[in-house]
Order: C-alpha cells, then structure tokens, then sequence
C-alpha cells in the first residue's frame, strides 16, 4: 500500500525550520563578535602603562595609568532579551570611574534610553565598599527601597529591565574587586528573588487563559478576559513574547532562577503549547491579538468568506515572516533588532 503523500506546505515548513536553525546555530558558532577587552581599557583609561590580567576565572584586569593604580573587571546579566555585559573601571580610592557596555543585545530604541537619560554616569564615584542598590524599582532585585544610603541609581524609566541588568552586571564586577583588592566583602541584594505587582498581575492572566482550556463555560467571558489581557499585558505589565525572547532561549541566554516574571512569560508560553498542545497565548493573553480581536467586535466586521484552500495557504504567512527575521538577526549580527511578535 502507497504511504500517504506529504503536502507541499509541510516541506515547506520543514525546509523554513532546519534552515532557520541552521542560521541561528551559525549565528551563534561563527559569527559571534570578538572583543578586545585591553583595548577597551586603553580606550577608557587616559596615559596606559600597562595591563595586567588578574588571577581566577573572573575576567579582571589591574592597570597602571599615569601613575594611578586602576582595576577593570567585567560580567553579565540578563536584560529583557539579552545578556548584557559591562566593564566597570574602578579606580585605587575603590569608587567607580566608569561603566561600559562591551556587549548588549537590547532593543535598540529602549536600551538608547541607557544613554540619552545618562544611566551609566550615575555609577561615577559610587563605591565598590557597598552595593549600588536601583531606585524606582520596586519588586526588582536590588531595589533601594528605603536604605539609608547614597550608593545608588536611578532607572531609567520605560528601560527598567535594561537598567536593572546593568546594575545587577555591576555589581558582580564590584563584588568581586572589593573582595579581591579591598578586603570588603557584602551580600549581593541582586541574588534575591524579585517579584513584583507586574508579575503578579501576569501570573494571574496565565492562570485565568489556563483555566479555559478545562472550562468551557468561559468562552463566553471571553471579550472581557481579552481587554483585561489587553490593559494588563500592554499597559501595566509591558511585557510579551517577542521573537528576540525566543532566540535568546535557543541561546540559552536565559536569567537565574530569581527572575519569575521571565520564566512565567517564557515558560508559560512555550510550556501551554508542549503539555496541552494549545497556543493559549496567542488564543487568550496576547495584548496585540486581543486589540485586533476586540477592534474586529467593535466595528462588526463580517467573514470575508476565503475559501479553506486560501486560509490554508494564508497561515503560512507566520512561520514565513519569522524566518525572515531569524535571517535578518544572522545576517545583522543582532537578533536584538527583530522586536518581532512571532505568535
């Protein structure tokens, strides 16, 4: 008996999957940027003498410059889509002299805001004695709350997540040369478990988008329970799954385990699709296809009656713009770039 003939669709996305994973894994292999860390330290540091890498595992470096004793280290966080990576230059008093970002794979138009809003020259004469705790950020590890202290930093409005990376980056590279060169040990406030009213407010989205999978009845609730998605997830939580949250997980860029509002955006997501084989998220959480759907209600529009051959051909769109933008981020070099909703 003849086997049953593939249709030309699913060739089609078979080819679309293994060469989109083939870019990615090249993106990752052979086209990763290489850094020239002393260079950077030249760059940043007036009147080098020399540079002399520290002992250990942590990528550090002691300098002598125009007479001065300086120290340049350098580690990561994970922002909203990207390990972030900043060198910090501390000079021989043991307070900062500069932050510099040598690796980011942000959103370019919120991690400007890092720059424009000058972030990074608040960290200037701040100490490495003590944590730089972060300001304005209530729930984030690391918050200031209300500490008698002036080691601190503001976060930038609407780059929160960025700015939170940042400090959390710095303050390992601080950790570790306040140990190492000025006999001060502390407690890292970013090791603590951050949840705040944002995550609370999405887990609950999550747990009501669950529940219609078991209870029918709230289908008829559903117009209500899309413009909640739609106020909560784009207007208080500012939160969805880009393509770039996708490529960071393949990349295994991935926050520790006390960032809970990434795994239950991520892991809720992809983990609806593998136990009950239901893309929940775009169905019932998702704040774009929640406007669209509620817009559609509002201005009763009616079917425009495409035949099935035509829808079939039309849900190929999808997968097809997604690879288009894993294509662009391997050639770009930047997957940071494709802000792109892939559901």
């Amino acid at each position: 008996m003849e086997g049953k003939r593939q249709n030309p669709e699913t060739y089609y996305l078979a080819v679309l999957f293994i060469t989109a994973i083939a870019a990615i894994f090249y993106g990752i292999l052979w086209t990763s940027k290489t850094i020239d860390y002393e260079a950077v330290i030249q760059q940043n540091i007036p009147g080098v003498t020399s540079i002399e890498k520290m002992i250990g595992a942590q990528r550090a470096y002691q300098v002598d410059a125009a007479g001065k004793k300086y120290y340049a280290v350098c580690d990561s966080a994970v922002g909203y889509q990207s390990r972030i990576e900043a060198m910090t230059i501390v000079n021989q008093e043991g307070l900062v002299e500069k932050v510099i970002i040598t690796q980011q794979g942000e959103t370019p138009i919120f991690f400007e805001r890092l720059y424009t809003r000058k972030l990074f020259d608040q960290f200037k004469n701040l100490s490495v004695k003590e944590p730089v705790y972060l300001g304005g950020a209530s729930g984030y590890s690391g918050y200031l709350n209300e500490r008698q202290t002036n080691n601190y930093i503001d976060r930038v409005t609407g780059s929160t997540v960025s700015s939170h990376a940042v400090a959390e980056a710095v303050n390992k590279g601080t950790a570790y040369i306040a140990s190492k060169c000025f006999n001060t040990r502390w407690s890292n406030p970013y090791d603590g478990y951050q949840f705040n009213r944002q995550d609370l407010a999405m887990m609950m989205i999550y747990i009501i988008a669950l529940a219609t999978a078991f209870i029918k009845k709230l289908v008829r609730l559903r117009i209500w329970i899309l413009l909640a998605s739609f106020g909560i997830m784009g207007f208080f939580v500012k939160k969805f799954v880009a393509a770039s949250n996708l490529f960071s997980l393949i990349t295994l860029q991935i926050p520790g385990l006390t960032n809970l509002g990434w795994y239950v955006l991520i892991g809720g997501t992809l983990g609806f699709i593998v136990l009950l084989g239901k893309n929940i998220y775009c169905a019932w959480i998702c704040p774009f296809g929640a406007a669209q759907e509620v817009i559609n209600k509002a201005a009763g529009f009616k079917s425009l009656g495409i035949s099935p051959q035509v829808t079939k051909k039309l849900k190929l769109a999808a997968p097809t713009i997604l690879w288009v933008a894993i294509m662009l981020g391997t050639f770009l070099g930047d997957y940071g770039t494709l802000d792109y909703q892939p559901f």
